[in-house]
């Protein structure tokens, strides 16, 4: 079996649970060597011992992606063990589901600090050894909710129409060099979604996890800058 991400190294932020998690899964399997990191040090360790389980070299490095200084640690800390990263998952994210009116100035800290502040701190840091490499493949996990707007979601929404506009920014900047991607699923199975929602919906995190492994394989045609959108068969 051929393995399409031999000798590459992926970071992925909010690895320890959902789509992070699934993530890392999927592309060790794929042959990468796994950065995991989040503030949750207990479930990124178990990726990272599970990772390691599949033959692939693993980190688990617990950060806060809101503070420069902890993203600024994190990238050095991957260098030091990998020498580089090929690859970022930007998937690290929260939110909050309820009225605009009713929504704290908090709240809304809170969420665009993560979703936002935090996609540009870890692709502020890690941009530089993928530029001296001359290559790379930048993930950003937005959302449905980042193309059309929901109710009672507006500050999530508005933090992931900002994910699709750095992601088309930042792919300009780099062209031709460096894949830059907004992976925009529907609603997904996950600890967070089931915190704002009852039901449960059929588009699992291992699904949007493939997606992703395709967009970071040597042979994907999708252009750089594109949003690409991920729906459940239900």
């Amino acid at each position: 079996m051929t393995l399409g991400l031999m000798h590459r190294t992926a970071l992925v932020t909010g690895g320890g649970r959902g789509i992070g998690r699934a993530t890392c899964l999927a592309l060790a399997r794929e042959g990468a060597d796994i950065i995991v990191t989040a503030r949750s040090q207990n479930e990124i360790e178990e990726v990272s011992r599970t990772v390691g389980s599949m033959g692939r070299r693993s980190l688990s490095v617990t950060a806060d992606i809101r503070k420069e200084p902890d993203v600024r640690e994190m990238v050095l800390k991957a260098i030091e063990r990998f020498g580089k990263i090929d690859i970022l998952i930007n998937n690290a994210g929260t939110a909050v589901r309820k009225p605009l009116v009713e929504t704290s100035a908090e709240e809304f800290d809170t969420v665009m600090e993560v979703n936002v502040r935090g996609l540009f701190l870890c692709t502020k840091y890690v941009l530089p050894y993928m530029l001296i490499e001359g290559n790379g493949k930048i993930i950003n996990i937005s959302s449905g909710a980042g193309k059309t707007g929901i109710g009672q979601l507006s500050v999530y929404s508005a933090s992931k129409f900002a994910v699709i506009g750095l992601t088309e920014s930042v792919a300009q900047e780099v062209s031709g060099s460096i894949g830059v991607y907004a992976v925009c699923p529907g609603s997904v199975d996950t600890g967070m979604y089931r915190s704002l929602y009852a039901d449960r919906p059929s588009l699992k995190p291992e699904e949007v996890a493939a997606r992703i492994v395709e967009l970071c394989l040597p042979g994907s045609k999708v252009v750089s800058g594109s949003c690409v959108n991920i729906y459940g068969r239900g």
